[in-house]
């Protein structure tokens, strides 16, 4: 951090009375600073600093929000009890994934800027950083929690209990003392104590990773496998942590052999055992072999320089076991491909129903669908992870002006004309390309009038007219579209009135049998009640279905190739069954495999299809659009996801082998935080496909080790149509009900050869601090262009 930047963080430190406002209006005057230890946000209630009534908030897990945009401040607005003159004072610190919000007002302009640019700086530096330097923060973080008197020390027993119940390293003491005293911290072994630096170092032997070493080992053409800097497993030392699988045994034939009475740590050089390193022409072998890479020996260099932190590794050109862990968990060497994570590479002319688009179902939803809030934050969060179609339910509003309600429930309604000032401020915050809004009206004529000014008057020109719709016999490219919003919704006119709607399409409702001509011009997409494909063909381009997920289940089944066809020029949609209350999700791999642009998810829940969803859409930088394989655009194609032996695969296709060797995991979490059991983790890996495709398989348990289990197993998988295959992997624990652990999930086509880190998600597909460690080979890769 430069000094500006240093200077604004301490005045955070230091702290500043702030007012809180409530969802009422009502409003109290507290002290917010910022704990460094912990790197949390303190607020206490009071104006004093120090009172045991200090709540503290993880940065990591907070957002900062300028101005008075969050939803209890748009509801303040409403209410008169702050005004827009106001807005230059005001921000919002929002945490538990968006839901909950800290809606402040300083003092003065300046205040406000220090904690806006001030928290910003570092919650980027709490998610931004390396993944060893989030880790070593994670440590430090839990570190301080456990240091209850706030001395900076920890004894022996505490640190104990920390290993225990936090980080899944269960030692007796006999065990913990043996380890203890193997290690070079002498101050610490003198003291009986360990300061925060030295904690993490003995971290770090705990965690030593031998399968690194065996690389190095394979590549230094090394006569014997010796530890970097002398370090020994935990399995070493304690013998019935055995985390080595025979399968690995094998390949570290050494290691038990190795003396503990010798001094060992991390403080080491890397040349102070023979074939602790790789020469410059070495990494250059294995980038060439493992990592698919050819570099030129300056790259190579670079990449030491790079990565490798010793001073020793840089002036010898020379890459140890801790710059070869550093280059693997880097982001351009994790599983998926950087210019599918970091770049919109394909190409993005096509006519829009030639996309996938990711799609939100009841968005104002941010629970299940009977109780709880509606919400335009909901709206938000969902914008931010690259949603490009959401949903409003349009209701009358008690006082003449138009709700978002869900209805028949005890979900409180939400303002309309603030939910789309929230939807217009972020909908092009992560993607450029179009936002469609569905509208399912219920309505009256004279309050639809009023929805119509609210989108003139919010979104204006931006909004793709019907006339612009009419004008054209197919849909336009996103490219042409970008900064668009197509509104999608029921057009009946009286002069249609006598047309028979199906009593199964949702967004038809008898009791609004007419929409207003203001709000008609501004619908570009007609939803229209599907009748069967030979009625569809004299649709125009501009009419849109949807479908209910159980007819769209049987259209799979019976009409799949139909369904191929008919999604190459008209738009589908297809939303949840209605018993799914809790806001379950349809499963989306089947739908995705006929064509269905939109399927229609519950963004709130943590479930397969949102995992699903989430590695689907993490493709083509997020923006939302993923352009459907050749195989469901081709005009003439005789393609069937159902078909394990179709004419097309026969004629044209040979599979593809995948062979994917699950080797280890580092910082599993623990099930929940009142858990005090370490974890036995397997590894399932699951194919998602077409029918011929599917296949999952797992690895064997490793007991009592969240800490860095080591499986070495290998899986095998043949795939004949991998643009239309994603894998998950899932960290369960092997308890009664197969606790899933961490998971991720990945378009097969955007996975990169060789040995690489998975950095874990969480239910919900936030990043957790594990990784999972995997060799990638792919065979026969020219078929799957």
């Amino acid at each position: 951090m430069n000094d500006s930047v240093n200077t604004i963080v301490n005045k955070l430190q230091e702290g500043t009375s702030l007012i809180k406002f409530n969802p009422d209006g009502s409003r109290n005057e507290g002290f917010f600073y910022i704990c460094p230890k912990l790197n949390t946000l303190c607020y206490n209630p009071s104006t004093k600093r120090f009172q045991n009534s200090t709540i503290e908030y993880p940065l990591k897990d907070c957002e900062v929000r300028p101005g008075l945009r969050s939803d209890t401040w748009l509801k303040i607005l409403r209410s008169g009890k702050i005004r827009e003159q106001q807005d230059d004072l005001a921000f919002s610190i929002l945490h538990n994934r968006g839901r909950k919000s800290l809606d402040l007002l300083a003092n003065d302009t300046e205040t406000r800027h220090i904690w806006i640019k001030g928290l910003e700086k570092l919650i980027e530096d709490s998610i931004g950083k390396p993944y060893t330097t989030i880790t070593d923060r994670w440590l430090e973080g839990l570190f301080n929690e456990a240091d209850r008197d706030r001395n900076g020390l920890l004894c022996k027993r505490e640190v104990q209990i920390l290993l225990s119940e936090k980080l899944n390293v269960r030692l007796t003491p006999e065990e913990f003392e043996q380890y203890f005293e193997q290690s070079t911290l002498s101050t610490a072994k003198r003291r009986g104590q360990l300061r925060v630096e030295e904690f993490i170092t003995f971290y770090q032997m705990l965690t030593y990773r031998p399968e690194l070493m065996h690389i190095i080992h394979t590549y230094s053409e090394s006569c014997e496998l010796c530890t970097c800097n002398r370090n020994p497993t935990i399995a070493n030392i304690c013998p019935r942590w055995q985390v080595i699988e025979s399968s690995l045994v094998s390949m570290v034939p050494v290691i038990s052999c190795l003396p503990f009475a010798q001094p060992f740590g991390p403080a080491s050089t890397i040349s102070s055992v023979t074939g602790n390193y790789m020469t410059i022409e070495e990494v250059k072998e294995f980038m060439l072999n493992e990592q698919k890479q050819s570099l030129t020996l300056t790259q190579v260099a670079e990449l030491i320089k790079k990565f490798d932190p010793s001073t020793e590794g840089k002036e010898c050109i020379e890459l140890g076991v801790d710059g070869l862990r550093e280059m693997l968990l880097s982001e351009e060497n994790q599983l998926m491909k950087p210019e599918h994570r970091n770049t919109i590479y394909q190409d993005m002319t096509k006519p829009i129903t030639h996309y996938w688009i990711n799609t939100s179902h009841n968005t104002y939803l941010c629970a299940n669908q009977v109780v709880g809030d509606c919400t335009g934050e909901s709206y938000v969060q969902a914008l931010k992870r690259g949603c490009r179609s959401v949903e409003l339910d349009l209701h009358d509003g008690a006082d003449g002006h138009p709700v978002v309600r869900h209805a028949f429930t005890f979900i409180k309604d939400a303002d309309l004309r603030e939910i789309l000032n929230q939807i217009k401020q972020f909908a092009f915050c992560e993607s450029p390309y179009p936002l469609f809004l569905n509208l399912e009206n219920h309505c009256s004529i004279m309050q639809q009038k009023i929805v119509a000014i609210f989108l003139i008057d919010i979104f204006g020109p931006s909004i793709y007219t019907a006339e612009e719709a009419n004008s054209c016999t197919v849909w336009p490219s996103p490219e042409q579209l970008k900064g668009r919003i197509i509104i999608r919704g029921r057009v009946t006119l009286k002069s249609l009135m006598s047309v028979n709607f199906s009593d199964e399409d949702e967004s038809f409702d008898h009791d609004v049998s007419v929409v207003c001509k203001e709000l008609a011009v501004l619908v570009a997409c007609q939803n229209t009640t599907f009748k069967g494909f030979q009625v569809a063909k004299k649709h125009k381009h501009t009419q849109s279905s949807s479908l209910a997920e159980s007819k769209a289940l049987t259209y799979i089944e019976h009409n799949a190739l139909n369904l191929i066809l008919h999604n190459q020029n008209f738009i589908t949609r297809v939303y949840p069954a209605a018993y799914r209350q809790d806001s379950s999700n349809v499963e989306t791999l089947s739908l995705w495999n006929t064509g269905v642009q939109m399927v229609a998810l519950n963004f709130q829940t943590g479930d397969v299809s949102m995992s699903l969803n989430h590695g689907r859409f993490s493709d083509n930088k997020q923006c939302g659009y993923i352009l459907k394989p050749a195989i469901l655009r081709e005009k003439n194609t005789t393609f069937s996801p159902n078909s394990c032996f179709s004419a097309y695969l026969l004629a044209q296709r040979r599979p593809i082998k995948l062979e994917l060797c699950i080797i280890s995991a580092q910082h599993i979490p623990k099930r929940n935080q009142r858990d005090s059991a370490p974890v036995s983790p397997f590894v399932k890996v699951k194919i998602f496909g077409v029918r011929c495709d599917q296949n999952e398989q797992k690895t064997l348990t490793i007991s009592n080790n969240g800490l860095n289990p080591i499986w070495n197993h290998l899986m095998q998988f043949s795939i004949c149509i991998p643009e239309l295959c994603l894998l998950r992997f899932t960290v369960k624990d092997n308890d009664k009900s197969n606790t899933d652990l961490g998971q991720y999930s990945i378009p097969f086509l955007s996975m990169q050869s060789g040995y690489r880190h998975i950095r874990l998600l969480d239910i919900y597909n936030n990043p957790t601090t594990a990784t999972l460690f995997v060799n990638v080979k792919i065979i026969n890769t020219d078929n799957a262009t």
